[in-house]
């Protein structure tokens, strides 16, 4: 950890990449699900300054195989991204396929929504196609409970996460052992790679107490960081929020501490202010196909017909090529027109605007002014822009 703000529980850090790259925290992670960022290619994503995404182990184990991404040498030869890589275990998609897929004591089975073939997720299973991917960092198998849930089913998924935890942080060692690792070269880099490291997942749903056993016992594993899991997936805001603060501070200080699957901008700042180092979501890309930008003075849903004749770049702040650019007329014009270039240049916007926002949260934090900065965004960020701004 580099900085802690005197007026929150902000952090600002360094997470390490195998290469030794360092990637500066808060971050986010933009979502490459099946090894493509879609409406952008990496040229794109790197320009902007990324140097670092999410990949999916489910969605690549069903499309294109596991043993396929092997013999390509690892996920960063087979897709060409030339940074760093993390890859979320497949156990999100026991929440978000849960017609999809049964629970087990040893695992997971899916049927997969391309083809239908049957697949049976262990924590052995996950975590030797992330070696195989030549990843970064790992996360746990897990069940990712959809919210609201009844307590008794909260306690089953929990369980369930536990056990997987303390067996797969017993397997790793060996499974590094057995995949060569740090040896095995995975795409350009060979030999003086470190290990990839791997993240434990904490659970518990809505329950205080729940949240807080998870954290202790998957604080006492041996992770390289801990997630926290299950928020973001149905809960009123106001929940969101009371677990987010809550279990912030509760993660180890030494390590990752990372907030699963959060992606809207005010929902980030509130999160690094209790603690949290690292995020990842769809929001900035999914929206931005949907019509909306996110900007410094709120949200523009560019669909509205107040936006026609606006000669204004999406925001006035924004340095990103599109803002240089175009304007939001001219933008709202090509969404008018169904263009495929529209979702592609506002995923540009988007993507521009959370890591610079991100980028004035570390600076504000190690300026140790962050406590007094970020709830003023917080309220400018999370609006709809008014007709006129």
């Amino acid at each position: 950890m580099e900085a802690q703000d005197r007026g929150s529980h902000a952090r600002a850090g360094w997470l390490i990449a195998r290469d030794g790259t360092a990637l500066p925290t808060p971050l986010f992670q933009p979502v490459a699900t099946a090894g493509s960022l879609r409406t952008l290619d990496w040229a794109d994503l790197w320009a902007l300054g990324y140097r670092h995404v999410l990949m999916n182990t489910y969605h690549l184990a069903v499309r294109p195989g596991v043993e396929e991404i092997r013999r390509s040498g690892g996920l960063k030869a087979f897709t060409a991204w030339p940074g760093s890589v993390l890859t979320d275990s497949g156990g999100y998609q026991a929440f978000s396929l849960a017609s999809r897929r049964t629970l087990r004591g040893d695992g997971i089975r899916f049927t997969d929504h391309v083809g239908g073939a049957r697949h049976h997720f262990t924590g052995r299973s996950v975590l030797s196609a992330q070696l195989a991917f030549g990843v970064d960092f790992a996360m746990c198998l897990d069940v990712c409970t959809g919210l609201p849930a009844p307590r008794n089913r909260v306690e089953r998924d929990m369980a369930l996460t536990h056990a997987w935890a303390v067996e797969q942080a017993a397997l790793w060692p060996e499974l590094l052992s057995t995949a060569g690792v740090p040896s095995m070269a995975q795409g350009e880099g060979g030999a003086g790679l470190e290990p990839p490291r791997l993240f434990g997942i904490a659970q518990g749903g809505l329950e205080e107490d729940l949240r807080r056993e998870s954290i202790a016992l998957i604080a006492s594993l041996s992770f390289d960081g801990v997630a926290l899991g299950g928020l973001a997936v149905g809960e009123p805001r106001e929940d969101f929020h009371r677990m987010a603060a809550l279990c912030g501070p509760l993660l180890p200080r030494e390590g990752v501490r990372y907030l699963l699957g959060v992606g809207e901008p005010a929902d980030l700042l509130f999160a690094v202010a209790h603690g949290f180092d690292l995020f990842d979501c769809v929001q900035p890309t999914r929206m931005a196909r949907h019509g909306t930008a996110y900007t410094s003075a709120g949200k523009l849903h560019l669909r509205h017909a107040i936006f026609a004749g606006d000669v204004r770049p999406l925001d006035v702040r924004c340095r990103c090529p599109v803002c240089r650019t175009y304007s939001r007329a001219y933008l709202r014009h090509l969404f008018t027109l169904h263009e495929h270039s529209f979702a592609r240049l506002l995923t540009l916007h988007n993507l521009a605007f959370y890591r610079a926002l991100l980028g004035r949260a570390r600076r504000r934090i190690v300026a140790g002014t962050y406590g007094g900065w970020w709830e003023k965004q917080y309220a400018l960020v999370d609006r709809v822009v008014p007709e006129g701004l």
